[in-house]
């Protein structure tokens, strides 16, 4: 598959260092505040919307380096991206986010290892676009790639939404146009060019599903055979 050609040879720099060392008073930033470099700012800390997206800091990102952790990229670096290959990093937006446990629509989704291709089990927020590949999507679209938002994988191929910690970090990385990043080896992630945590998917780039397609799409994705690498991953 074209996906897992283009990662081959990343694969090989994961246990390589890499290229920044960042400090613990660049690990957070705030609502609204494209991360650059030499900014301060004071901290402002707000709760976890069932419309934010971005991506869980953990989560390892395709860049010209090797897997490197979404929160120690940095601005300049370049990314492996799916229709463009490498593209730079243009800002960086960080936010720190207090989970509120009334609102269950806004629970982190937990990817076991392989269901989305990803090598480790892995957290996404609900309103974070998904990339997947399935027959299904190709009759709908005629395009066998499909984006969704992650809250209608819900329950296929174990993927389950968790009460999250008391507070949980988000991440989106910005380029000079709206990207599709490799996270975890071979899961597909939206990144939007702009600096907006609740950005509607009408307005990327990309066409993001609704969630009712998006849901008998899920549906009917979870049934298909896993790709060799996502099945290799599930024993």
């Amino acid at each position: 598959m074209i996906m897992l050609l283009r990662i081959t040879s990343l694969q090989k720099n994961e246990g390589s260092k890499n290229e920044q060392d960042m400090g613990m008073s660049d690990m957070f930033a705030w609502k609204h505040t494209a991360w650059m470099q030499n900014n301060t700012a004071q901290i402002e800390v707000q709760d976890l919307d069932a419309r934010t997206s971005g991506l869980v800091a953990g989560t390892k990102i395709a860049t010209k380096s090797g897997w490197t952790p979404v929160e120690n990229v940095q601005v300049g670096q370049t990314v492996l991206t799916f229709d463009r290959g490498l593209q730079t990093v243009v800002s960086v937006t960080r936010n720190v986010l207090l989970a509120n446990g009334r609102d269950i629509d806004s629970f982190p989704m937990t990817v076991p290892a392989g269901a989305l291709g990803n090598l480790e089990a892995m957290k996404i927020l609900p309103h974070q676009p998904v990339m997947i590949e399935s027959d299904m999507a190709e009759d709908m679209t005629g395009d066998p790639f499909a984006l969704i938002p992650a809250s209608a994988l819900g329950g296929v191929r174990g993927i389950t939404q968790d009460r999250p910690q008391q507070s949980i970090e988000v991440i989106q990385l910005h380029f000079a146009q709206d990207e599709i990043v490799f996270a975890n080896i071979g899961a597909l992630f939206l990144c939007r060019q702009q600096a907006d945590l609740a950005s509607d998917a009408a307005e990327t780039g990309y066409d993001v599903l609704s969630l009712d397609l998006a849901w008998d799409l899920a549906c009917y994705w979870g049934q298909e055979r896993h790709s060799p690498l996502q099945a290799s991953n599930s024993h």
